[in-house]
């Protein structure tokens, strides 16, 4: 009877000793779910139609729409001192259009620092040499247009600088209407009426829909100006930061 009791103690023991071990299988990659697999798809297809990755300066997101062989790629592009003298080094394409459109913006007001008298020419909207796949790409849309004061030159000026000596600053392009002909189109305008941020940044309204027609490889797009102001700006010194948002239709090749 002892030696029964012993033997079954034994078989418990180890009958414990096996529950407690447990196998463990280490998967070979991460476990992704469909949709996720499917955002990685069309991400990577996203920068195959832009040529290349986007740059730490840049935020995306995809946008599904009614059409399920259509999605958007929405990239918001930030950068700092823009700099309208030298195109952009940037590789992707849908960047190099983003930085062309705010290097535009900020030559219209650059044109207003510097001497206490200024005038605003005509200014040439310069777009890249751009290899863009019109099978995939169908709609580029700007969303926002955004520039503000340097953030250490506004702090250097002890957070004085601000946009209130403007009224409103436009751009219009020369377009051709069927039966009418050569017609100047307003392209972006900024109204002070409709300022937002106690004047410590302009925000475009945005007119043109959808700009791929416009984006014809190493063309230039002459702007026209008109600007109306209250006064003289009080810091001559003009450095901006900037803001835009694109929204890139993309048709799936399959």
């Amino acid at each position: 009877m002892f030696i029964k009791s012993v033997n079954l103690l034994s078989v418990a023991l180890l009958t414990c000793a096996c529950l407690k071990q447990q196998e463990s299988i280490t998967p070979l990659s991460k476990v992704e779910t469909i949709a996720e697999i499917q955002k990685e798809a069309l991400m990577n297809l996203a920068e195959r139609a832009g040529n290349s990755e986007l740059s730490a300066d840049a935020n995306s997101s995809l946008e599904l729409s009614s059409d399920p062989s259509v999605y958007y790629l929405n990239i918001k592009y930030n950068i700092k001192n823009i700099d309208v003298f030298e195109a952009a080094n940037m590789p992707n394409t849908f960047e190099q259009i983003g930085h062309s459109f705010l290097q535009t913006a900020a030559k219209a007001l650059l044109a207003i620092a510097g001497p206490r008298q200024f005038s605003v020419n005509d200014i040439s909207l310069n777009i890249p040499d751009l290899n863009i796949d019109r099978t995939i790409i169908k709609s580029i849309q700007i969303k926002r247009i955004f520039l503000q004061y340097n953030a250490e030159l506004d702090q250097a000026y002890d957070y004085a600088a601000n946009f209130s000596f403007i009224n409103t600053l436009e751009l219009a392009r020369s377009t051709t209407v069927a039966g009418v002909g050569k017609v100047d189109s307003l392209f972006l305008g900024y109204s002070k009426a409709r300022n937002k941020c106690m004047f410590k940044c302009i925000q475009f309204d945005i007119l043109e829909n959808n700009i791929i027609d416009m984006l014809k490889p190493n063309t230039f797009i002459l702007l026209k100006p008109s600007l109306s102001v209250s006064s003289l700006p009080t810091i001559n010194e003009l450095k901006l930061d900037g803001v835009i948002e694109l929204k890139i239709g993309l048709k799936l090749p399959f």
